[in-house]
């Protein structure tokens, strides 16, 4: 494809009066560029020279020659945290901060990724007449940008195909070990259904509470396998102020003003130390346990007179601002590699000595604070190594990165889990439109690269089943963060089997090709989230229109993601099933923002029987381990499902097993606990 043609190019907000850009930068204040062809588009770089020294994010600007007028999603972060979708027809109009850019022109897809490089960060913004790229560094006086890479751009006809190639363009250009999630082990703990303690105690949670939640579980039956002790554990003095039933927002407040005194639970309320909570907590029948904390300590970093500020002297330094805090210097980790690695080493290895088994990290998006201390690539690479070190050394690489969706974070990090979202709401119908479009837009990018978490959520929430789906479908955790005495155990039944195991999709899950353009709550249309497993596609469908309206639209099995081919579906709620010949759809209607369904595609068997799976679970077809076309095996029993169009007998153990008719006329059901079963015809 063609490389864009530069309408305007400014160093420090101020036109460079260079007519032909070089390709290589030898005089002060120019601008170079080197393009590296790829399949399908290029890589760019940018070298740049300024006198004076490059000063704020306008250090660099390109404008490109390109119609202001086309139709697009923008991967926006939106926050120095999280990111989200923008739907436009015109580029003037984009947001500051974007992080991808997706074009469609009518018949071919254009994909703009901007790049967090070794010292400078590439993003995208609206501007007069179009968009244009901008490079900074986060410290003032730099006179150099040394072939940077600025972004890569592709096209293509299959928007899905397009992402996933752009992120592996920038994997292999990069060479810092950011790696594909395809290529990446999940840690065994997040294989099995998890609970953390944020939504249900927040600032009461205390070993006491802990304790009584466990208790909870284990008399439901719920094989809650792992827990996170979240935020508000910790020695806070501030935080042990905070009243009861006090406001959510005053909270909220402290929090971000206060500072680590102590990296050790909060004396009153954890009386024999996390040790002491941790250790009962496996006892009450919760096998592994996750603590959480943020980069920078707590939210306002380490306080300069704590415990954990004279330990760390070494290995931290005083920016001028806190996370939250405009106003006032915080005591952080150093944004050096060496003395990163020891803060969080040490830090990991106390989780582990209390007998913890994994963390969560949160605050990760905080290079802001290292503003003229350290280029953002640097402070960056360093932190989100040190990380990676720390958690490989003490637990394996069981971790989750949490507020860290800023491209520095995303293009310098090797671990697997990563949060994709804000902050979960309960009992809110509003939070789950946003949640899901956050979520699943956000798979185009950072699910290209990490096992994408969708965060917690409530089993008695109205939006429980919902939620569940979600998480089903997303190809990561699945984790409630459910109050005491609020568990609703049926709601896990449809997503783990007997021991907890969650049966995970293969990748991290997206809108189909053709719900990324266009605002799925005002286009009337359903929203289908796809995942596959195996040759197996799955699309979960759903109603988000804003005005709570009737909505329509068309479902193949290739929109899954899937091969081309002949395919039996399967919807679970309803039990509809039947065969899509290849090119044939479903036509799809939802009422209203109740209304949803799951699909199932598996590749029809037009000489025999096709196996569908576990009927009773939504990712069902995970639990088929093999079927030659006479035995069939399966993670565990349960409801099986197979399709035929002819009489079929099942045979367990050699008997033959009672089987009845589900749904449609075509598919055989059988109830059994064996692993194995034989199928005649």
């Amino acid at each position: 494809m063609n490389q864009l043609l530069w309408k305007k190019i400014c160093l420090n907000g101020t036109e460079n009066g260079q007519k032909e850009f070089q390709n290589s930068c030898t005089d002060a204040d120019t601008v170079a560029f080197r393009y590296l062809p790829l399949s399908n588009g290029y890589a760019c770089y940018v070298s740049a020279t300024c006198a004076e020294g490059f000063v704020g994010e306008d250090s660099i600007t390109l404008q490109p020659k390109i119609a202001e007028t086309s139709e697009y999603v923008a991967i926006v972060n939106h926050s120095p945290f999280w990111c989200s979708p923008f739907f436009g027809k015109r580029l003037s109009e984009l947001p500051k901060r974007v992080q991808e850019l997706i074009i469609y022109n009518g018949d071919k897809y254009i994909c703009y990724l901007p790049v967090c490089d070794a010292t400078f960060k590439t993003l995208i913004r609206g501007c007069e007449g179009g968009f244009e790229f901008f490079l900074y560094s986060n410290y003032d006086g730099l006179v150099r940008c040394d072939d940077q890479l600025a972004f890569v751009c592709m096209e293509g006809e299959d928007p899905l195909v397009l992402v996933h190639d752009c992120a592996q363009a920038v994997a292999e250009l990069l060479g810092n070990g950011l790696a594909l999630r395809e290529t990446k082990k999940t840690a065994d703990i997040f294989n099995y259904l998890g609970w953390c303690s944020w939504n249900a105690f927040m600032i009461h949670v205390d070993h006491k509470g802990l304790l009584e939640k466990a208790k909870e579980f284990r008399e439901k039956g719920v094989p809650i396998r792992w827990a996170i002790i979240d935020d508000m554990w910790a020695n806070v003095p501030p935080l042990d102020q905070i009243p009861k039933g006090g406001d959510f927002g005053q909270m909220i407040e402290t929090m971000h003003q206060s500072k680590l005194y102590h990296f050790e639970g909060a004396p009153g309320r954890f009386p024999n130390g996390m040790r002491g909570a941790i250790t009962e907590l496996k006892q009450a029948g919760i096998p592994q346990v996750g603590v959480w904390f943020p980069t920078t300590g707590y939210w306002a970093g380490l306080d300069p007179e704590g415990e954990e500020a004279k330990r760390h002297a070494e290995n931290v330094v005083i920016t001028e601002q806190a996370t939250f805090l405009k106003d006032q210097s915080s005591v952080a980790v150093a944004p050096n590699e060496e003395k990163a690695s020891h803060f969080f080493d040490d830090l990991c290895s106390r989780v582990k000595e209390w007998g913890g088994d994994f963390v969560k990290i949160d605050n990760q998006g905080y290079h802001h604070i290292y503003r003229n201390i350290t280029p953002i690539g640097q402070s960056a690479r360093a932190i989100q190594r040190a990380i990676d070190y720390a958690t490989n050394k003490h637990f394996d690489g069981a971790l989750i990165n949490c507020m860290g969706m800023p491209s520095e974070c995303m293009f310098n990090r090797t671990s697997t889990v990563s949060r994709c979202s804000d902050d979960f709401v309960p009992e809110s119908r509003e939070w789950f439109a946003k949640n899901i479009l956050q979520c699943s837009y956000n798979g185009l990018l950072q699910g290209q690269y990490y096992v994408n978490d969708w965060d917690m959520w409530w089993t008695d929430d109205d939006q429980a089943v919902k939620n569940s789906l979600c998480r089903a479908i997303s190809g990561g955790p699945v984790y409630v963060s459910d109050m005491l005495g609020r568990t609703k155990p049926e709601i896990f039944e449809p997503l783990i089997l007997s021991d907890g195991r969650i049966i995970r999709c293969d990748e991290s899950a997206t809108p189909t090709a053709d719900c990324i353009i266009g605002d799925p709550t005002q286009s009337g249309k359903i929203f289908k989230i796809r995942n596959r497993i195996g040759k197996n596609g799955l699309a979960a469908v759903f109603n988000i229109d804003a005005q709570n309206r009737p909505v329509s639209g068309e479902l193949s099995p290739t929109q899954t993601g899937v091969a081309k081919g002949d395919y039996v579906y399967y919807e679970y709620f309803s039990g509809e099933c039947g065969v899509l010949k290849e090119g044939e759809s479903l036509s799809v209607t939802l009422q209203h923002n109740d209304d949803f369904r799951l699909y199932t595609f598996v590749p029809y068997n037009q000489n025999g029987v096709t196996v569908i799976g576990r009927l009773d679970l939504f990712m069902g077809v995970g639990a088929v381990k093999s079927w030659d076309g006479e035995t069939a095996s399966f993670v565990e029993g349960g409801k099986i499902g197979f399709y035929s169009e002819q009489e079929i007998k099942i045979y367990a153990n050699g008997t033959e097993a009672p089987a009845c008719k589900h749904g449609m006329l075509s598919i055989v059901c059988v109830e059994t606990q064996q692993k194995q079963l034989q199928v005649m015809t």
